[in-house]
């Protein structure tokens, strides 16, 4: 509320409300009907539901320069209801259109601070205006946190094996698996295809690491890199698995036309 509103309804000023001998319906019994009447004709007065069982509180005086000490809910004031107004809850009717209220995850990957002239005038700092006269500028503050673009990603791509990432802040695109990397046949196979898939502008990672198949796996499900290329014992019927990291789709590609295979995922 405004100042002047406050002042108007509660006969208070602004920065001093307090509940103590407000003008409010009072959640204590009442009389007679004609106190019923009377108390109708006044505001609610609604207590959050962490203020019960409260005592020895500080809240303003409805007295500019004065605040109250050592105030008890139920004692020196009587809400009319006791609610929880802190926490909004899903289901909850929007006072302006009446729609429920739809409750969702949000994670803040950026922010923006106006700093008015806090810092420009302290420093002395001006600029020339288009009249080229100097004048103190209004500065502002305005961030992307690089790791909570990666954190979000995270959160949103998962699974019990690690997570996976889109192709714009993956640190591969493609890693290429021999399953056996002392199979001559093998690491060439992969080595040729790393290199044909690098000419079509992937970034590609070459797991030559002499380790079992499951390891690397695991280790590229771990990393979050979209695509897997598995170079195994299809290589003698001239094939290759491609797995998709996010759906674990797993297709045979012709080690031939390899290239014709990836089109596909250049696609933006």
């Amino acid at each position: 509320m405004h100042a002047e509103e406050i002042e108007q309804f509660f006969r208070a000023p602004a920065g001093y409300l307090g509940p103590v001998k407000l003008p409010a319906q009072s959640g204590s019994n009442i009389g007679s009907a004609t106190q019923q009447l009377l108390m109708d004709a006044l505001p609610l007065l609604l207590a959050d539901t962490a203020l019960k069982g409260r005592k020895n509180l500080i809240s303003g005086a409805n007295k500019e320069d004065y605040h109250l000490k050592n105030i008890t809910p139920g004692r020196d004031f009587h809400p009319t209801e006791w609610v929880d107004i802190r926490n909004a809850a899903a289901g909850e009717g929007c006072p302006r259109c009446g729609n429920a209220l739809q409750v969702g995850k949000a994670m803040e990957i950026g922010h923006i601070f106006k700093l008015g002239y806090k810092y420009s005038q302290s420093m002395g700092a001006t600029v020339l205006d288009k009249d080229g006269k100097e004048v103190t500028p209004i500065m502002g503050s305005y961030g992307i946190g690089v790791e909570r673009i990666l954190a979000a990603a995270i959160e949103q791509s998962n699974d019990q094996d690690g997570f996976w990432l889109p192709r714009s802040i993956a640190p591969f695109d493609v890693v290429v698996v021999p399953t056996n990397v002392k199979e001559t046949s093998l690491l060439q196979t992969s080595e040729e295809i790393a290199q044909k898939l690098e000419r079509m502008g992937f970034s590609v990672l070459l797991d030559d690491r002499d380790e079992r198949p499951g390891v690397k796996f695991k280790d590229a499900d771990l990393i979050g890199i979209p695509l897997r290329v598995n170079v195994g014992k299809k290589v003698t019927e001239g094939r290759v698995e491609v797995v998709s990291r996010s759906t674990r789709k797993c297709e045979d590609a012709n080690i031939a036309d390899i290239e014709g295979h990836f089109r596909q995922f250049l696609q933006p």
